[in-house]
């Protein structure tokens, strides 16, 4: 295990049935897997990870329809 803390790197959010989920990805350049906020240590390499506030920006939805013709 990564003895220092480092800041996960924001990745962008997520919705799910009008809810809004932040994506982290692990600070280790060897690693970079997807963590959640409740971890304390990346999963997958070791790296002690710590979080904070995503900076504020303009949200830009993407909507998909289906036509049939």
């Amino acid at each position: 295990m990564k003895a220092i803390r480092k800041f996960a790197y924001f990745v962008g959010y997520t919705f799910y049935h009008e809810e809004r989920f932040s994506e982290w990805r692990c600070p280790n350049k060897k690693c970079g897997m997807s963590v959640s906020e409740d971890y304390t240590c990346c999963p997958y390499c070791g790296q002690k990870i710590k979080f904070k506030e995503p900076q504020k920006v303009k949200v830009i939805v993407i909507g998909i329809r289906v036509m049939k013709e």
